[in-house]
């Protein structure tokens, strides 16, 4: 399973892909394949909707390999009519940006999932070889029946849809083996970054640890010395350019735990081997300890 590397400034040199924001665009284009979002789920909580033409002059200017559509995701709180009014919103941008440039339709999962087959079979009549799944993170991580209901969506999707499938957001550690095992291509998850921000490392297999002095936030454990070692461990095994210093990094650089948390997320939960990776020790070191906590 490929996961795409949710970045704003910076990414690993070695990531396989990388999502950029069409809010937040890089100031230079990346070496590994990159994804372009239209930043809509962002622009909503702020209240705003940029118009089509915006974001397709940012496309233009972000040189990504794959573009999706400019939507308008609904919450799983909006009424059938909002959620409806929302995939409408989403189709047409789609339609109109379309004209334009390659963009990936967004079809969005929603509790009256008929609603979300419907808009998917409309699509379908562009017969795109990608489709994103969006509005599915709030799904993801509430009880069942929501998880499960999204489960079998994707299930189901898979059964009858050939092309590329990429779920919005979903990159988390505990739930990309799911994905995955659904059919699932590709995800993409800023919890790397996050992680690291926290002052958390991402486990080998799943799991977090702290591993700063700094007060915790959202609860969690403080890493054992075992731990850190089977994490070492783990990314010598599997070739991660840049270990030295690793037990003084990892507690005081932000960059270093995040580089750390994006190897993990990469190479123990999915289904690629870790030396396919185009590696560099030089570039990862340089980048991995520029700035502390």
């Amino acid at each position: 399973m490929i996961v795409l590397l949710t970045v704003d400034s910076w990414a690993p040199p070695w990531a396989r892909g990388v999502m950029v924001n069409a809010l937040r665009p890089p100031a230079a284009k990346y070496k590994c394949p990159t994804w372009a979002d239209s930043g809509g789920y962002q622009a909503l909580k702020h209240g705003l909707l940029p118009p089509v033409w915006q974001i397709l002059t940012v496309y233009k200017q972000i040189e990504a390999d794959v573009y999706i559509a400019p939507d308008v995701p609904p919450m799983p709180t909006d009424p059938p009519e909002a959620a409806e009014k929302k995939m409408e919103a989403s189709y047409v941008r789609y339609a109109t940006a379309s004209k334009y440039i390659d963009v990936v339709p967004v079809v969005h999962f929603y509790r009256d999932v008929r609603l979300t087959w419907r808009y998917y079979r409309r699509y379908m009549d562009y017969s795109p070889p990608r489709l994103a799944v969006g509005a599915a993170v709030p799904y993801l991580f509430s009880r069942a029946p929501g998880r499960r209901r999204l489960f079998a969506f994707l299930r189901e999707l898979r059964r009858e849809y050939r092309g590329h499938i990429h779920v919005l957001g979903a990159g988390a550690p505990s739930v990309i083996a799911r994905l995955a095992a659904l059919g699932v291509d590709s995800t993409d998850s800023a919890t790397w970054r996050l992680k690291a921000a926290y002052g958390k490392v991402i486990l080998p297999g799943g799991g977090e640890r702290h591993v700063t002095n700094r007060a915790k936030k959202f609860g969690g454990k403080t890493a054992t010395e075992e731990e850190l070692e089977a994490l070492y461990s783990f990314l010598k095994e599997t070739g991660f350019p840049a270990l030295d210093g690793f037990y003084e990094r990892i507690r005081t650089s932000f960059k270093y735990r995040a580089l750390v948390n994006a190897w993990v997320i990469q190479y123990s939960l999915s289904r690629d081997q870790p030396h396919a990776a185009n590696t560099s020790s030089s570039g990862a070191g340089s980048g991995g300890d520029s700035s502390g906590d």
